[in-house]
């Protein structure tokens, strides 16, 4: 065997022979303690940043002023003095509230008794406050919303029923309020449960346009008022003409009249969309 042969063979054998390193285990950080540092308290720590950083922070708390939690069966006392030192004031009337409040001041001192009861500070009672302001102020927004919505329905269906009478019939309407009950205020003080007032309710404005016709226009527009009719009205007079001689006979003299105003009517009736 030559010399190299040898010097390779021996050279394999120095690699077999070398150990196996161990893979690496990981150990607890708080085994890496001494073992009377080995205690619940180090055992929730992962490593020593974390450690550390909880020192720092226990630290910053040295010398703070501490509010020790009263138990289960404390007294409403004990509580005031824990509310107190956490900035409650010492009395209901110590809050005050930032920015217009959305409620009468006998709810705001209600709202300042309860706040005072549950012992919030003058930052979380205003935080409760804003939060009614937002809701209030959102809801008033939605009733106007509604009541707008119901004030343009009603108008519409009265204009569908009235046609070209519509400001005349609201007008005889309201002087016929104004006839029986001296004045139309009241209506105007009434809010609906849709939130539209009382004057706009499509029924009210329908029963005094009729008492206007029942008392007399006359008796409440005077002589010389020109009455417009409603599509109802109109359709009225003209089926009643339409049944009358003038107009049936074509040689009676004042067919062609009767014929026009017929034709007038049912244009007020059934006008043009």
């Amino acid at each position: 065997m030559s010399e190299e042969a040898i010097q390779d063979t021996g050279s394999q054998e120095a690699v077999a022979a070398e150990p196996v390193a161990a893979e690496a285990v990981e150990v607890p950080f708080v085994e890496t303690l001494a073992e009377h540092l080995r205690v619940p308290s180090t055992a929730k720590f992962k490593d020593a940043n974390s450690m550390a950083q909880s020192y720092i922070n226990l630290e910053s708390m040295v010398g703070a002023d501490k509010v020790a939690i009263p138990g289960k069966n404390a007294t409403s006392d004990q509580w005031r003095e824990v509310y107190t030192r956490l900035g409650a004031p010492e009395e209901a009337g110590g809050y005050q509230f930032e920015g217009d409040v959305p409620l009468d001041e006998t709810y705001i001192d209600t709202f300042r008794e309860h706040a005072f009861n549950a012992g919030l500070n003058p930052s979380q009672a205003n935080e409760m406050m804003s939060f009614i302001r937002n809701a209030v102020g959102s809801m008033n927004e939605a009733a106007e919303q509604g009541a707008e919505e119901a004030r343009y329905n009603a108008e519409q269906e009265l204009r569908q029923e009235f046609g070209q009478a519509f400001d005349q019939q609201l007008g005889l309407a309201q002087m016929a309020a104004t006839h029986m009950l001296g004045g139309t205020e009241m209506f105007d003080e009434i809010r609906l449960e849709n939130g539209m007032m009382l004057g706009d309710d499509p029924r009210i404005i329908r029963a005094f346009a009729e008492i206007a016709t029942q008392i007399g226009e006359d008796n409440i527009v005077g002589d010389t008022a020109e009455l417009i009719m409603t599509p109802e009205q109109a359709k009225a007079e003209a089926d009643k003409m339409r049944m009358e001689e003038p107009y049936t006979k074509a040689d009676h003299p004042q067919h062609q009249y009767y014929v026009e105003e017929v034709n007038r009517l049912y244009n007020l009736a059934f006008p043009d969309p």
